[in-house]
């Protein structure tokens, strides 16, 4: 097996992705030497699909939760063996769940939720998803971040916020709205691909794949050219993801 340290030097970009798979990696040796839970900072889609590959490599097993089921950022688990799973309530659970109650005529988005956090000095790998509904926002959150917040958060911008901490299990998720879509694009690019799914214009699509908003199969890809294929799965951070279920057929234009 190669050594892990080449292991990282393949999969890494970056120099700040070879500390995230080294801290990674950290976490199992401590989990495995200690014998007790190890949780790290949360991940978004592309760091943790870079993980997924680290420990498939590597022979490692951990498990990626985001406080509930379809979440996209995550933390990721090592547990010893005399732990089944992830605890999901009280101070051993690594997460924690705030919400944060609007006035019913403030209109605040997810941006306004998250600005407002991280003007608190809050890292945002401290953050996992927000959810925004109509009563305002629930923020899944690192269990040791949970305090602070409930101490200092209760402003996004000038509207006030009325904060408390609930169970994850109480957490407003919101229902995943699926549809289906046949569209005809110029070819098989990212950029065209994106567009005809979320129904933008092209240099919109394009805009999105070069700031890092889009992932192709959990990746970053910041190239718009990039091909895409049959089941290759795209998400548009902000609008929601899905997958190219097949290629009809083949013209002056490509039917998806």
């Amino acid at each position: 097996m190669a050594k892990q340290g080449d292991i990282i030097q393949k999969l890494a970009q970056t120099q700040e992705e070879r500390l995230l798979l080294a801290r990674v990696l950290e976490k199992a040796d401590i989990c495995r030497e200690r014998c007790y839970p190890t949780y790290t900072r949360f991940f978004d889609l592309h760091e943790a699909e870079l993980a997924r590959r680290l420990l498939e490599a590597v022979g490692e097993r951990g498990i990626f939760w985001g406080g509930y089921d379809g979440a996209e950022r995550t933390v990721l688990a090592f547990l010893p063996d005399w732990m089944e799973e992830i605890p999901q309530e009280g101070e051993d659970c690594p997460l924690a769940g705030i919400r944060c109650l609007r006035h019913k005529s403030d209109v605040l988005t997810h941006r306004d939720y998250l600005g407002s956090l991280m003007g608190l000095g809050v890292r945002r790998d401290g953050i996992g998803d927000i959810l925004v509904g109509d009563h305002g926002a629930d923020v899944v959150v690192t269990r040791e971040l949970a305090p602070y917040l409930l101490m200092h958060y209760g402003r996004a911008g000038r509207k006030r916020l009325e904060v408390s901490e609930i169970s994850l299990a109480a957490l407003m998720v919101p229902e995943e709205k699926v549809s289906y879509i046949r569209d005809t694009v110029a070819s098989m690019r990212l950029d065209a691909v994106t567009a005809a799914m979320f129904r933008l214009p092209r240099a919109k699509a394009a805009d999105a794949v070069r700031a890092g908003r889009v992932f192709l199969n959990q990746m970053e890809c910041l190239r718009p050219d990039r091909e895409v294929t049959v089941h290759d799965r795209i998400t548009l951070r902000g609008m929601g993801r899905g997958e190219v279920d097949g290629i009809l057929g083949e013209s002056k234009k490509a039917a998806l």
